[in-house]
């Protein structure tokens, strides 16, 4: 078969869209994209397939992992309108955010055209109220990243940002809601509860989406995910602690023991 014009091969198709070509095995492997063949045996995707990984794409952009990516692309129109109420909520505050900031530099210009300078508590309060929110995004990334360098391999990181974790590189709307349901559950200081327990299926639904229920690789995430909770920044930033880490951990054991979920294939 001999392709042409808007047939795009392998290599080509991961570079247009700034992904590795693991990952494009990895979302066929998924029955998300399916690769065509050139008569001299090279994968190659027509306009359908590169519409579709257009797709693919802007939801991984969201935080969908590929799980979830099949659902919607099978028709779960429902729940992604859900989710992109969900993600404006989040956009709407950032722009509260950089409102303020707005407000608190165009005050410092008029007093400063006024009076011809700032007081040192002025540019002190105004620096810190701006700088505030990019310097803890900062932080948070750059301690991510050292972690994740750490405990994952460049294989690693490209199956788990694949699968929809990509770390601190967006808002998971999913995972803000299941630490704050464990937060509420943990003050009951009861992880056999029913309420603990189903929690504890849907947070390790969440890690085996990430991990494909690798277990080498559930260890990992597992072990990152420590460390980071004992880092300042992220400490700063988050309630959650290892603490939370453990009452979803004795939870999980719970709901095996209760038959509620099981252990993933890969993971046994």
């Amino acid at each position: 078969m001999t392709k042409t014009g808007a047939y795009l091969r392998s290599a080509e198709a991961a570079r247009r869209f700034g992904v590795s070509g693991k990952a494009l095995r990895l979302y066929e492997a998924h029955g998300l994209l399916r690769a065509e063949r050139t008569l001299a045996g090279w994968r190659v995707y027509g306009p359908e397939q590169i519409a579709r990984l257009h797709q693919i794409i802007a939801l991984k952009s969201f935080g969908f992992p590929l799980s979830r990516i099949a659902e919607l692309l099978a028709g779960g129109l429902p729940d992604l309108a859900t989710f992109l109420e969900l993600h404006e909520g989040v956009l709407r505050l950032e722009a509260k955010r950089v409102e303020v900031a707005l407000s608190l530099l165009s005050a410092a210009r008029l007093k400063l055209a006024r009076h011809g300078d700032l007081s040192s508590d002025d540019l002190m309060n105004l620096t810190k109220e701006i700088a505030m929110t990019e310097d803890r995004k900062q932080d948070l990334g750059a301690a991510y990243r050292a972690i994740s360098n750490k405990h994952f391999t460049p294989d690693d990181q490209a199956t788990l940002a694949a699968n929809g974790y990509d770390g601190m590189d967006k808002p998971d709307t999913d995972w803000a809601a299941l630490h704050e349901e464990a937060t509420r559950l943990m003050q009951a200081e009861n992880p056999r509860s029913p309420e603990a327990m189903d929690l504890a299926r849907r947070w390790m639904g969440k890690v085996f989406e990430a991990t494909g229920g690798d277990p080498a690789l559930t260890r990992k995430m597992k072990a990152a995910a420590r460390e980071a909770n004992g880092h300042p920044a992220f400490t700063a930033a988050s309630g959650s602690g290892n603490a939370l880490m453990d009452f979803v951990s004795e939870a999980y054991t719970a709901a095996i023991a209760a038959g509620i979920m099981a252990i993933p294939e890969k993971a046994n």
